[in-house]
């Protein structure tokens, strides 16, 4: 499968540019506005709370991924990490415009974001396409796996620590099918460098596929894991 991206600067524009998010339905685009913005934001107990300005992703980072599963068509994505809901609101635009599809994400700390992540679905009138499971990203996949479920699309967006990184790649490379997309935010941190190195030289089952967004690493699924069992090259 061949993959036509909309944006073609190497960079990401000013984070402060929203005039990209004029492609998607108001029911998706007002409430991004309001979080880019800053603005207090209701948790599922109906209360307004304070967002802080890190826990997010740039509107372009946002319609790369927006752009990139409405032309996958997923059935079935997964994110590892809900924080404030930025990701998942794309996401669900994206399953809106292709009229089908299913989304998971996986988080057991929104407890320290209000819950404002988990108000989002129901915000944007997408709820019954949403689940979300409070637990930590290994039993989470790992349990994915058991049940041989796959996912098309995989953000992973949790624990940034090289190895944690590293560990959620490689659980997700297991719910990957052929033309699956694993894609890994924060690029700017040594941890996700490292991993992206790591993925690059040693599952030959992947393919890295260039983003125009610096801060983002992409990797196709393109066949079996078929490595000997001692096969490593250093990264």
């Amino acid at each position: 499968m061949r993959i036509k991206f909309w944006q073609t600067t190497v960079t990401d524009p000013p984070p402060e540019d929203l005039s990209v998010l004029t492609r998607l339905p108001d029911r998706f685009r007002l409430p991004l506005i309001s979080m880019y913005a800053g603005n207090p934001q209701k948790g599922t107990n109906g209360e307004l709370f304070a967002m802080d300005s890190i826990s997010r992703i740039s509107p372009q980072q946002g319609m790369w991924i927006y752009d990139l599963c409405r032309q996958l068509k997923p059935t079935k994505t997964v994110e590892i990490g809900l924080a404030y809901g930025f990701s998942t609101i794309y996401i669900l635009a994206a399953l809106h415009v292709n009229g089908s599809g299913s989304h998971v994400a996986v988080d057991p700390f929104q407890h320290s974001y209000h819950d404002i992540g988990l108000s989002q679905p129901e915000r944007v009138g997408m709820e019954q396409s949403f689940s979300h499971l409070s637990e930590k990203s290994v039993p989470a996949m790992a349990d994915f796996s058991r049940r041989r479920e796959l996912f098309e699309f995989i953000f992973v967006d949790g624990n940034h620590r090289f190895d944690d990184a590293l560990v959620d790649f490689t659980l997700s490379a297991e719910l990957c099918p052929l033309d699956g997309y694993v894609v890994l935010d924060d690029m700017w941190m040594p941890s996700i460098q490292r991993t992206e190195s790591f993925i690059r030289r040693n599952r030959k089952d992947f393919v890295e596929v260039t983003t125009p967004i610096a801060n983002l690493a992409a990797f196709r699924r393109i066949e079996k894991d078929n490595r000997p069992w001692d096969y490593h090259i250093d990264f």
